[in-house]
């Protein structure tokens, strides 16, 4: 961590650089267009791949520990991380780009109640305020869902903010600098799940080059960031930044696939990134004053 910068200006630097990678993903996927169960095995392979060589060229040694030594922590982790990654491959596929990542939105309530009933983290009110702010902007956003979506739909999109919230929730209080060795193999074990569970591992002709953008660029730079966070940032908070994404995210979809935000998209973006400058801005102002005050 660079010494002039507090603890929280770094973890908020390493999630807005971690959203800025990770905002194509889901525009990539839309490219993509294939089998979302096909697509999760390859992305697994892929990230697991990238992530677990910067797990070996940051601490050998750590890669062993984590891989040999298992927890209650650490597999929930893995559980978390990996069904997170299937359930938004297959949210993108029903719902569409845009409506998946107004489901996203809802990640910091999770990760604040996760916080809250397994450490007893408590959420102040300026990260509350934001919290209200961020699902007020989802809920307009997400007003145009369209009714005869299917059930998997639903399942996924909830599923991904819940496991999503629980795993940075969790991350907070593991052991080690990373969790890069145990994000790997969750990967990992979601592809090799979907190895035994599919008759076709076929990816789209002409898709071959978006696949391994997604799995082998986007995803595991992104994450390998922004599984920092946690460390200098609560938890929720960590989830409040990955909203950037939803606002973001549909602006790429526009642009590669043509799949254009709606004007409740632009409102909700609106109210979440007005959240997020609001709650930075509060939070380092009080940081200067705390140093002020410690200098006197």
């Amino acid at each position: 961590m660079n010494r002039s910068m507090s603890p929280y200006a770094f973890g908020t630097l390493l999630m807005i650089i971690g959203v800025l990678v990770l905002s194509p993903d889901s525009g990539v996927l839309r490219l993509i267009d294939g089998d979302p169960y096909v697509i999760s095995l390859w992305r697994g392979f892929g990230i697991c791949l990238v992530v677990w060589v910067f797990a070996l060229i940051r601490s050998p040694s750590e890669f062993v520990r984590q891989l040999t030594t298992p927890s209650w922590l650490s597999l929930a982790i893995v559980s978390a991380f990996g069904f997170s990654s299937m359930a938004f491959v297959v949210g993108v596929a029903y719902l569409g780009a845009p409506t998946m990542l107004v489901f996203v939105s809802t990640t910091p309530l999770a990760s604040a109640i996760a916080s809250w009933l397994i450490f007893q983290e408590r959420t102040d009110t300026p990260l509350l305020i934001a919290i209200i702010m961020g699902i007020t902007g989802a809920l307009i956003a997400g007003s145009g869902i369209p009714m005869d979506t299917p059930w998997e739909g639903f399942l996924a999109a909830g599923a991904v903010p819940i496991l999503t919230g629980v795993g940075i929730s969790l991350i907070r209080y593991f052991p080690g600098d990373t969790i890069w060795p145990l994000y790997g193999l969750s990967s990992l074990l979601v592809a090799l799940g979907l190895c035994f569970a599919l008759s076709s591992y076929q990816i789209p002709v002409g898709s071959e080059w978006y696949v391994i953008l997604n799995a082998c660029v986007i995803v595991p730079i992104s994450f390998a960031l922004i599984t920092l966070a946690p460390k200098y940032l609560p938890a929720p908070e960590v989830g409040l930044y990955l909203l950037l994404e939803t606002l973001i995210g549909p602006l790429i979809v526009w642009w590669l696939v043509g799949e254009a935000p709606r004007e409740q998209d632009f409102l909700g973006g609106a109210i979440l990134l007005t959240a997020l400058i609001g709650l930075f801005a509060y939070r380092m102002r009080h940081f200067r004053l705390r140093n002020k005050a410690r200098l006197l």
